[in-house]
């Protein structure tokens, strides 16, 4: 039989949709303060926030007539417009929602008014009493889930609640980090940060051996910005639990291609699977986002997002070719003294010698470089090899080879035909599982043998990209100069000129390193050295 749900079934439903446990109490509350314009904040929480969760903060508050309509259904100052959210609440039900799941107190003060008042609710309960008050809001929630002992129980342990509300805080503070906050959570301070920049909150939460391996990134082109922080690439991690992204604000999940034009720009400076640390906040035009309106508002969808990718693409790209980017030798320790001179570009490098037919020993400035010859041609070959089929017409075949593929190569060919196309690999159906092959990159010439290989390689891997970085990757392997192979004089000072003409020259395709260095100082340390010149250098760098 049909029959309609009771209202306090219903209120219970919808409470639930929103709020789940402490950590959606406190998200909740914590939009609302930064909404209102808040620089300082206080949020406190007892027996993980099950028994109570206090947050305070210092933004535009809330006038006295208008206290009772905060707490009731779908009422908000937010929302206009759907297409154009600029805020990070607007669906008017979270303090509702907190309200049926628990006691609420909320006390506010916008600057201008004349004392403040206190609105107390639970369900259907709600009281107003006026009286003097700090400007800003000071809301108090209570009791959680403690009329609902299914919801109640279904709870982690409290010290695991507060953990979620610590992490959760913390996200926000990272893209947020010019807001002044304090966490205390059953008495302990976890969080206290005074106000400051990406660097500061970083080294807050990540610690300074990470934040000192982030680079600061600040772009801007039209309507769009990106600002926050990237790794080196030696800092890296095999998931993305610390590469965060907020949109227009609000921290969100990845967008898929707005993650892979990030990773396309670090391209093999790493490895396969690993992926940066980092915090990002991309700020674009309302019209070029959807925010999911559903109670999980972490998703997002860009629309027209070819020039967004482009300029992220690009920034990050920037900024990875104004650093240096050559790994210590041997891996960087704490020292107390001064840190090398940064420079943009790489090097030109001074031929010394050779170690074991494989090392390329090189000097600049003051500082001593070991170069792996292979690698090094690689990345040489590599990068000739990008710029050929780019600039190069195609080669037509005299007579059409044939190719036999996979279901899979198959079915990525029909997605990649187009980007085919334009790398110079044209295939007609020739067939069940067979192909014609009519038009190869020009660098193929001569090469017949590799064009199997080449087609299949390029229909492998998760994207096109991918597949051709590595069906490049291994062309250039081939012919590279290999260990045991002795470079006289002149040939190892041309691969050394030739490296430094190389648009990303750190790395091989492979995403291994081309380049160590150590600087004349540090050897001066390791070496106990004590002389003239080692401490004039010291004292320099120091001034």
């Amino acid at each position: 039989m049909i029959r309609k749900l009771p209202p306090d079934l219903i209120r219970e439903i919808a409470a639930g949709e929103v709020v789940s446990g402490p950590a959606d109490v406190v998200r909740e509350l914590l939009e609302n303060a930064l909404d209102a314009g808040a620089t300082r904040l206080l949020i406190e929480l007892l027996g993980g926030g099950l028994d109570r969760i206090v947050v305070s903060d210092n933004g535009a508050g809330i006038p006295r007539e208008e206290l009772p309509l905060a707490l009731e259904h779908h009422t908000t100052s937010k929302l206009s417009d759907l297409q154009h959210i600029r805020t990070l609440g607007f669906r008017g039900e979270g303090l509702w929602a907190i309200r049926q799941a628990a006691r609420v107190r909320l006390t506010s003060r916008p600057p201008h008014q004349l004392g403040g008042a206190t609105l107390t609710a639970f369900q259907d309960l709600v009281e107003l009493h006026e009286h003097p008050a700090p400007a800003g809001t000071r809301v108090e929630v209570t009791a959680l889930f403690s009329h609902l002992p299914a919801r109640r129980n279904a709870l982690e342990a409290p010290a695991a609640e507060g953990r979620k509300v610590v992490q959760l805080v913390s996200r926000y503070l990272l893209h947020r980090p010019k807001v002044a906050l304090r966490l205390l959570v059953d008495g302990d301070e976890k969080i206290a940060h005074a106000g400051g920049g990406f660097a500061e909150v970083a080294k807050l939460l990540w610690g300074s051996v990470v934040a000192n391996r982030l680079l600061a990134l600040e772009a801007t082109e039209g309507a769009f910005r990106l600002s926050g922080l990237l790794s080196r690439p030696e800092l890296s991690r095999p998931r993305r639990d610390r590469l965060l992204l907020a949109l227009n604000g609000r921290p969100v999940e990845w967008p898929e291609p707005l993650l892979q034009a990030v990773l396309a720009a670090y391209k093999e400076l790493l490895p396969a699977g690993q992926f940066p640390v980092g915090v990002l906040n991309l700020d674009v035009p309302a019209e070029h986002l959807l925010v999911n309106t559903s109670p999980d508002k972490s998703r997002v969808k860009l629309i027209r997002s070819e020039a967004i990718l482009s300029f992220v693409s690009q920034a990050v790209q920037n900024l990875l070719s104004a650093h240096p980017l050559a790994r210590a030798l041997p891996e960087p320790t704490p020292l107390t003294g001064p840190v090398p001179v940064q420079r943009a570009r790489f090097p030109r490098l001074r031929y010394l010698g050779s170690f074991r037919e494989l090392y390329l020993l090189a000097e600049s400035g003051d500082e001593l470089y070991v170069v792996d010859q292979h690698a090094a041609h690689e990345r040489i070959l590599y990068e000739e090899l990008s710029r050929r089929y780019r600039k190069e017409p195609p080669l037509e075949l005299p007579h059409a080879e044939l190719v036999s593929l996979s279901l899979g190569e198959e079915l990525n060919f029909a997605e990649r035909a187009e980007e085919l196309e334009q790398a110079g690999l044209h295939l007609e159906p020739f067939g069940p599982g067979k192909y014609r092959i009519r038009s190869v990159p020009a660098f193929l010439a001569g090469h017949p043998s590799l064009i199997p290989e080449v087609v299949r390689g390029s229909l492998g891997a998760a994207s096109f990209a991918e597949a051709w970085r590595n069906v490049l990757a291994r062309l250039a392997c081939l012919p590279a100069v290999k260990a045991g192979h002795p470079l006289a004089g002149a040939a190892a000072q041309a691969l050394l000129d030739a490296l430094a003409e190389c648009e990303l020259p750190w790395v091989c395709p492979h995403g291994r390193p081309t380049v160590l260095v150590m600087g004349e100082l540090e050897l001066a340390r390791r070496f106990g050295r004590r002389g003239l010149r080692a401490v004039e250098r010291f004292r320099l760098e120091k001034t």
